[in-house]
Formats: C-alpha cells, sequence, structure tokens
C-alpha cells in the first residue's frame, strides 16, 4: 500500500508533469528542434574555417622552412654544382663575382592574376603623371591671366598717362591763345584811343584826348565795371 502510494505521488510530482509538458508535441519542440540545427551549422562553419585557417599557416611555416634551409646533397641540382667544384657559401661564376644567396622568392597570396600588381602600378603612375600635368596646365593658365592683368594695368596706367598730357596740352594752348587774344584787344583798342579817340567799351567817340582823358574811365575792361 506505501508503495503504491509512493507510485502516485511520483506520479504526481512536478517532475513527472514537467518531463510531460517537454515531450509534448507542438511549437516549442520545433523552436527547440531549429535551434539546435542552427547552432550545430554554425559550429561545422567555425571548425571549417578553423581548419582552413591551419592549413594556410602550416603551408606557410613549411614554406619557410624549406627557405631557410641550405640545399643538401640530396638536391640534384646542388650535386651537381658540387661536382663541377662549387662550395656552399661560395659566389656564383668562374670569376667568383656573382650572387652568393639565392634570388628570394616572393609568394603571392592575393587572389588577383600574374600582371595585376603592374598593371595597378602603372594605373598609379600615370594618374599621376596626369595629375601632374593638369597642375602645369593650371600653372600656365595662371600666369598667362596675371601677364595679362599687368599689360592691361600697364595700358591703362599709359592710356591715363596720355589723356593726363592732353590735358595739359589743352589748358596750356588755351591760355597761349588767350592771351594771344588779349594782345591783340590791347593793341586795337589802344589804336583806336590814339588814332580815333574812341572807346569800345564807352561806345564814344570823344572830341579831342582831354575829353577822352575826362570822361572815358579808362583804357581797359575793367575801368569800365
Amino acid at each position: 500500500m506505501k508503495l503504491k502510494m509512493a507510485e502516485e505521488e511520483d506520479y504526481m510530482s512536478d517532475s513527472f508533469i514537467n518531463v510531460q509538458e517537454d515531450i509534448r508535441p507542438g511549437l516549442p519542440m520545433l523552436r527547440q528542434i531549429r535551434e539546435a540545427h542552427r547552432k550545430e551549422e554554425k559550429q561545422q562553419e567555425a571548425n571549417l574555417k578553423n581548419k582552413r585557417k591551419s592549413l594556410k599557416e602550416e603551408e606557410q611555416e613549411r614554406r619557410d622552412i624549406g627557405l631557410k634551409n641550405a640545399l643538401g646533397c640530396e638536391n640534384k641540382g646542388f650535386a651537381l654544382l658540387q661536382k663541377m667544384g662549387y662550395k656552399s657559401g661560395q659566389a656564383l661564376g668562374k670569376s667568383g663575382d656573382g650572387i652568393v644567396e639565392p634570388i628570394p622568392l616572393n609568394v603571392k597570396t592575393g587572389k588577383s592574376g600574374i600582371g595585376h600588381e603592374a598593371l595597378l602600378k602603372r594605373k598609379a603612375e600615370e594618374k599621376l603623371e596626369s595629375y601632374r600635368r593638369k597642375i602645369h596646365m593650371k600653372k600656365e593658365v595662371e600666369e598667362r591671366a596675371a601677364e595679362q592683368f599687368r599689360m592691361r594695368l600697364k595700358n591703362k596706367q599709359d592710356e591715363m598717362k596720355l589723356e593726363g598730357d592732353l590735358r595739359r596740352s589743352q589748358r596750356a594752348c588755351q591760355q597761349l591763345d588767350t592771351q594771344k587774344v588779349l594782345e591783340k584787344l590791347q593793341i586795337l583798342t589802344s589804336y583806336l584811343r590814339e588814332e580815333h579817340l574812341y572807346c569800345i567799351w564807352c561806345g564814344t567817340a570823344y572830341e579831342d584826348k582831354e575829353d577822352l582823358s575826362s570822361n572815358c574811365p579808362g583804357p581797359t575792361s575793367a575801368d569800365h565795371d
């Protein structure tokens, strides 16, 4: 009886109920399955990346070791050189003036094709040369513009100088012409007063010199103001 009650209590316990809920089919179970699949796929991708990275590192290490180690007698080419009298550390060439170390190996790790780097270098040089030509052309244009400005300024200054000389010449002509007119006027008025006793400003011909001297204010226009 006690055993039966214990079994019933176990049947009604929370752990039993939770297990029944966990295995019940439905949406939560599908989500758990999908999440497990995603985690497994991510883990496989990570393992694959690590494996690829390890292969590259191992390949690089093997290459570095092979390049650092000197050739031994087991190498057919080195053995042939030894038969011809070559010794390790000796320079190549009949006179011994050749290279001592082998030509360095430049390992290409990128995905671009052969000659791609040379193409990029040539394009960069062409771009630089084009930039230099543009700078040179711009400098020439600026120099021509500056020279044209200086010429215009000089021409303007020359023009202003000529205009100034012209105005001074006109004033000189006017002054000289006025002076000549005044001289001619003075000659004429003096002639009229002395020969004809006539004053142009009075508009009168006097009877004699005494009458002219007494009634005419003077021999100039200013005397009649």
